[in-house]
Parts: C-alpha cells; structure tokens; sequence
C-alpha cells in the first residue's frame, strides 16, 4: 500500500477540503472565527457520483474458502490481490470484501480521467466498505487531489443482508489510506446499522446524505468551482440522479436487485449544480471501455422519469 501512504503524507497542507471542513474547525476552536482577507466560503458546483471498482467475491465465488491455506492467505487466481490490504480474520472479508488487482487499475483509469478533464475533487466522500474505501484511494492518487478521504456511514447500501451485517475495517485499521482522522461524519455507524430500513427509509437516507454534502461549506483560498467526489455503490449512483433532481424519482425494491446491471463498476454520474437542484450532464469524464465491459451506465434506466 505505498500510494497510500504516500497519499497520506502529502495532503495535510490542502488550501480546499478536509482540514477546512466546518466539523474540523470546531474540533480545533476556531469553527467561529473570521475569515482571513484571503480566504472565502464554498458550497460544491459540481458532485462526482461513481460506484465502487471491481470486487473479489463477484469474480471468484468461494474465494476465502478457496485461498485459505492453514489460515493464510493464498491468492488462486492473479486477479486476486498479491496479499490482502488489512490484517485481519479472512472470514471478516465475507461481507466486506476488497477489490480486483483489475479493480485497482480501473480505478486508477478513472483517476486518470478525472485529471485529464480537469475534475480532480477538492473535497472527497465515501461509504465505509472497505471496496469503496480502497476505490477513492486510488482514484485520488491518480488525479493528484489532495483531499483527505471523508468516510461517510451514511452512504453504505441499504443493511438488509441475510447473513448479517459486514464488520467493517476499524477506524485504526483505515489508517493506512489517506483518511480524514479528525471528519465526524452526518450518521453515525450505529445510527444506520441499528435499525431495519424499508426502500423508502434507504432513499431518504441517501437523499439527506447527499443534501447534506452539497450544503456542507468548506474553506477556500481561491474563487472556483468546488468539485466534490463521492464514492459509495450502485445504487447510490441511481439515487443521485434521481432523488437531487426538480422532481424526485426514488429507486424501488425490484430495481435494487439487479442495480449493478445498469450500474456497472466505476459508474460516475456527473451533476452540476443549478439553483437548489443538481443537472446531469454528459460526457465530461470518459468512460473506460474494454471488450464486454463500460464503466458507462445504462443512460435510460439512470435517467428514467
């Protein structure tokens, strides 16, 4: 995990994101202080929406029975990582898995796009799997952000598994990645895996995340358009473009079962800001293209009425 650590050095000094955050201000006493001449408040023009990269347990069934080996853990196929990103029980992997080394470079690829197109974000969010987490790592690597990584409890999928829930990484164990230690996100842990969600209560969920993301202010050095990354799953790709709109569209049960259809890995919705609402727009990252796969969404289920 080198880039991640290099990631984790260099980003104490951003003029944007995650040390200015409102909630890092009153950590440190000075939330009420004024602006210096050089400094301005920002909302977010634009969010970045994408799913996570590519996952093990999609592309080897049984993988953790298959690579433990004694207790130790033996890749049995090269799309498997080399070694495993955190110690920790294999069987905490079950519901909590990590990404493909294919996985790792798609999202390095959209990185990639995100610098070639000037959208490197200010400022990025993610869910607290431990897939997302390892996405926006290597996204921001690639496009040289240097935002410190917001984990968000409140922008993990909907908590209806039938073999429990996922005990994700510990905040000690996402060390390793360039997170922002001193973030206190909108929902606590707790507060979203201790109760038993209909499809209405995971939309609203999403939907007071995603408002509370687009209103959060952050401080700025420069006037610009403040970019903002969000990391989570499929349907919180669907959900974006559907509940920020004039009129919202919720995404119900029957579309949740087969979400990473239309939503292939590394989807990213694009939306602009305009007045209380946030527009889709097209086209302004690439996607990455290779024989039977697109990190494109499936545009008329995205954007259905």
């Amino acid at each position: 995990m080198r880039r991640c650590e290099q990631g984790k050095q260099s980003s104490e000094h951003s003029d944007v994101g995650s040390y200015n955050c409102p909630s890092n201000r009153e950590r440190h006493n000075s939330s009420h202080r004024n602006l210096t001449h050089e400094e301005t408040y920002l909302n977010p023009s634009i969010m970045m929406v994408m799913r996570h990269s590519e996952r093990v347990d999609d592309c080897i069934s049984g993988w953790i029975e298959k690579c433990n080996k004694d207790g130790k853990y033996v890749p049995v196929d090269l799309n498997m990582p080399t070694r495993l990103p955190i110690q920790r029980p294999l069987r905490d992997y079950n519901r909590d898995t990590c990404l493909t080394r294919s996985g790792v470079v798609l999202a390095q690829m959209v990185g990639r796009g995100l610098m070639m197109t000037d959208n490197t974000p200010d400022v990025i969010y993610c869910s607290p799997s431990l897939r997302c987490i390892q996405t926006a790592t290597w996204v921001r690597d690639m496009c040289g952000s240097d935002a410190l990584i917001r984990v968000e409890p409140g922008l993990f999928e909907n908590f209806r598994y039938p073999h429990g829930v996922p005990r994700f990484i510990t905040p000690t164990q996402r060390h390793i990645f360039p997170v922002d230690k001193t973030f206190r996100p909108f929902l606590s842990l707790e507060t979203v895996v201790g109760r038993q969600e209909t499809n209405d209560d995971y939309n609203e969920r999403i939907k007071m995340i995603l408002n509370a993301i687009a209103e959060q202010s952050e401080v700025s050095k420069v006037e610009k358009q403040l970019k903002v990354l969000v990391v989570a799953h499929a349907s919180t790709v669907d959900m974006a473009v559907g509940l920020l709109r004039e009129k919202p569209r919720k995404t119900v049960d029957m579309e949740l079962d087969n979400i990473a259809i239309p939503v292939p890995y590394c989807s990213l919705a694009y939306l602009k800001r305009k007045g209380a609402q946030w527009i889709p727009v097209a086209h302004q990252v690439p996607p990455v293209t290779y024989e039977f796969l697109s990190t494109k969404y499936n545009h008329y289920f995205v954007h259905r009425p």
